[in-house]
C-alpha cells in the first residue's frame, strides 16, 4: 500500500461560500465530539459517587473506566470498514449519534457494578464510530494548509472543552446536588440533538474518483484491509504512540480524582476544579499542537508534546496536596492531549489512500484503546489494589515518556504538510 497524502475533493464552488462550509463543518463536528466526549468521561469524575454507592473496590473501578472502550473499539473498526466499502460517512456518523441519545439512560439506571459494567459497554458501541467518521470527513473537506488544525479542532477542542473542562465542574455540581444519576442524563440528552444538527448541516464527502472505484468493486475478506494498512510504518507506529497514550490519559483520568479525594484529602470540588485543567489544557492544545504540526511535521509535535504529559501525573508526587501547584501541573502536562489527532487522525490517514481513511483511523483507536484504554486502568486498579493509588499514577509517567520514544520512528508525509491552495 503507498502512502499518499490526500489533498481532498476540487472545490466547486465559490472561495467564500467554500471557506464558510469548511468553517461551519469544524463546529459542527467539534460540537459532536464534545457532546460524546461529555458523556464518556462523566464516569471517571462522578466515579467517588458511583464507587461509594455501588460499593466497588479499585479493580472493579478500573473495569468500569475501561469498559466503555471495549465496544467503543469494536463498534468503530467494524463500522469504519463499513463505511469505507461503502464510499458513505455521514449516515453512520448520524446514526452514532441517535443511538448515543436514546441509550443515554442507561448509565443512570446501573444498580451495581454488573449493570453498570453493561451500561458502559452500551455506550462504547454507540460513541465507537464517532472519532473516525469525523476525521475522515474532516480531512477530506479540508484546505490542504490547515489540515492538522482542523482535525486537532474536530477531535479534541470539543472533547476537552465539553468532555474534560466543563464536565468536572458541572457533573460533580450536579451530583452533589441532584445526584450522580441525573448527571449522567444531562451528559447524554443532548445527543439527539446534535444528530439533527449533522443531518441538516453536513454534506456527504466526495472521494477522489479512483478512491471510489476502489471502494465500490474490490472484493476483500472483511479484515483484509486491517492487515494490510498494519503494514504501513506510520499505522503501526501511531498503534504503538497510541497505546502508550492512551493508557496515560484513561489512568491517570480513573486515578487522579481518587488520589485527590482519598489520599491528598483535597475536597470533591477542589477535585475537581484540578481534574478540569486536563480539558483546559486539552481545548488549548487542540489549535496549538495540530497547527504547529502543519508548520513544523507531525513527527516533531508529537514527541515535544508526549514527553511534556509526564508533568501532569507528576504534579501528585512533586506538590502534594498543594491544589494550586498540582493544577498548574495537570494544566501543563496535559498539553500531551492535543498530540491525540495527530496520531489517531492526521497521520495514519495521510499515509493510506481516501478510500482506507475511516480503516486507517480506527484501527489505531481500536488497538490503542484496547491495549491503553482498556488495559491500562484495569491494570491500574490491580498495582492500587496492592501497592496504593498513586502507583498508576507513577506508571503514567513512564507511559507519557514511551510515547515520545515511539514518536521518533515515525516518518514524516512524503508531501510537505504546509501547502499553498491553488
Amino acid at each position: 500500500m503507498h502512502a499518499l497524502q490526500q489533498v481532498g475533493p476540487p472545490k466547486t464552488i465559490g472561495t467564500k461560500q467554500s471557506s464558510r462550509y469548511e468553517n461551519t463543518l469544524v463546529a459542527v463536528l467539534a460540537l459532536a465530539g464534545g457532546i460524546s466526549a461529555l458523556d464518556a468521561q462523566a464516569v471517571f469524575f462522578l466515579m467517588p459517587f458511583i464507587a461509594a454507592d455501588l460499593k466497588l473496590d479499585n479493580t472493579q473501578i478500573g473495569l468500569i473506566g475501561s469498559a466503555v472502550l471495549i465496544s467503543w473499539s469494536v463498534a468503530g473498526v467494524v463500522i469504519a470498514q463499513v463505511s469505507d466499502r461503502s464510499g458513505k460517512r455521514k449516515p453512520y456518523l448520524v446514526g452514532a449519534f441517535v443511538i448515543f441519545g436514546l441509550f443515554s439512560v442507561v448509565s443512570a439506571l446501573a444498580r451495581s457494578f454488573v449493570t453498570m459494567f453493561l451500561a458502559r459497554l452500551a455506550m462504547g458501541f454507540a460513541e465507537g464510530p464517532v472519532i473516525p467518521m469525523q476525521q475522515s470527513i474532516m480531512h477530506q473537506e479540508s484546505s490542504p494548509h490547515r489540515r492538522g488544525l482542523n482535525m486537532g479542532l474536530v477531535q479534541n477542542f470539543g472533547a476537552q472543552f465539553l468532555g474534560s473542562l466543563v464536565a468536572p465542574i458541572l457533573m460533580v455540581w450536579i451530583a452533589e446536588k441532584i445526584g450522580w444519576r441525573m448527571a449522567f442524563l444531562v451528559a447524554g440528552g443532548p445527543g439527539l440533538i446534535v444528530a439533527f444538527l449533522l443531518h441538516w448541516l453536513v454534506r456527504e464527502p466526495v472521494l477522489p474518483s479512483e478512491a471510489g472505484a476502489s471502494a465500490r468493486h474490490e472484493k476483500r475478506a472483511f479484515f483484509t484491509d486491517f492487515l494490510m494498512l498494519l503494514r504501513v510504518r506510520n499505522v503501526f507506529v501511531s498503534i504503538l504512540i497510541g497505546s502508550s497514550a492512551v493508557a496515560w490519559y484513561f489512568g491517570m483520568l480513573t486515578f487522579l480524582p481518587l488520589v485527590a479525594v482519598g489520599e491528598l484529602g483535597l475536597s470533591p470540588g477542589t477535585m475537581s476544579v484540578i481534574v478540569s485543567m486536563v480539558g483546559a489544557a486539552g481545548a488549548v492544545s487542540a489549535i496549538l499542537v495540530p497547527g504547529m504540526s502543519d508548520r513544523i511535521g507531525r513527527r516533531k509535535a508529537i514527541i515535544l508534546f508526549a514527553c511534556l504529559g509526564i508533568i501532569a501525573p507528576g504534579g501528585v508526587f512533586f506538590f502534594g496536596a498543594d491544589a494550586f501547584w498540582l493544577g498548574a501541573a495537570v494544566f501543563i502536562g496535559s498539553f500531551m492531549l492535543g498530540t491525540f489527532p495527530l496520531f489517531m487522525g492526521a497521520v495514519p490517514i495521510e499515509a493510506v489512500p481516501a478510500s482506507h481513511a475511516a480503516s486507517a483511523s480506527a484501527l489505531v483507536i481500536c488497538i490503542s484503546q484496547l491495549v491503553g484504554g482498556v488495559c491500562g486502568p484495569a491494570l491500574g486498579g490491580i498495582l492500587a489494589d496492592h501497592f496504593g493509588r498513586t502507583v498508576p499514577l507513577g506508571a503514567c509517567m513512564a507511559l507519557a515518556a514511551l510515547a515520545g520514544a515511539f514518536a521518533f520512528l515515525l516518518r514524516e508525509p512524503a508531501v510537505p504538510v504546509r501547502e499553498s491552495t491553488p
